[in-house]
């Protein structure tokens, strides 16, 4: 959906229950407002893990991205996150251990306070013969454990940010929309990040309609 039409939607949505006062939103508000829901929407869907509902953000869905590595330590490796990473989908490292290389160790991730005692725990710590390892998120890094093996490769599955719509001139709020910058999924999934928008500006403006709006939006159309 173009970023004009969204915007002629939600100021309908927005004013349609009043019939003297108007809510005004300059374009500017509502690249911000969208964008924030846009983002609160994906939250919603990917804490839910819903397939029916996965299916709305699968454009933003990036497959095996070969990540390489940028440290190592005695006990672990280290693969920094791609600079649009949202959220995570899988992951898996090829692995190498004397002359067996190439060899694909699957990921299992642990809570930070729980690896000292994952790597003293032969049933859980890293094993090159089980082809498995655990995982932290830490600094903007993958933390992948090892043992007597090296990961050399990570291929890392993660949902991207999406595209950002935004003003063609930044500085005013009533300018027109960069036509380079649309919204990329389908009208109705954005007919609810319009939704989410429409209760956050109501929140602001005290309105009590703002549950239904949002509700709409966190419910499937």
């Amino acid at each position: 959906m173009q970023a004009e039409r969204a915007y002629e939607k939600f100021q309908i949505k927005l004013n349609e229950n009043f019939e003297t006062s108007k809510i005004a939103v300059d374009r500017g508000r509502f690249v911000i407002v969208s964008m924030e829901s846009q983002n609160k929407m994906m939250e919603n869907i990917l804490d839910r893990k819903k397939d029916d509902e996965l299916r709305y953000i699968q454009k933003v869905l990036v497959k095996d991205a070969k990540i390489k590595k940028d440290s190592s330590t005695t006990t672990a490796d280290y693969f920094p996150l791609p600079d649009n990473y949202f959220d995570f989908s899988s992951a898996y490292t090829k692995a190498h251990k004397d002359s067996c290389t190439n060899q694909k160790i699957n990921l299992y991730e642990i809570k930070d306070d729980n690896s000292i005692a994952i790597m003293q725990d032969e049933f859980n710590k890293p094993s090159f013969i089980a082809r498995e390892a655990p995982f932290t998120f830490s600094s903007d890094k993958i933390t992948v454990f090892k043992d007597d093996f090296t990961n050399d490769e990570l291929y890392l599955s993660y949902y991207r940010y999406p595209t950002q719509i935004r003003l063609l001139d930044e500085e005013d709020p009533e300018s027109v929309f960069d036509p380079s910058f649309e919204f990329e999924f389908d009208d109705k999934f954005v007919d609810r990040i319009i939704s989410m928008a429409v209760s956050e500006m109501k929140i602001n403006n005290e309105d009590p309609s703002y549950q239904i709006n949002k509700q709409q939006a966190i419910n499937k159309l």
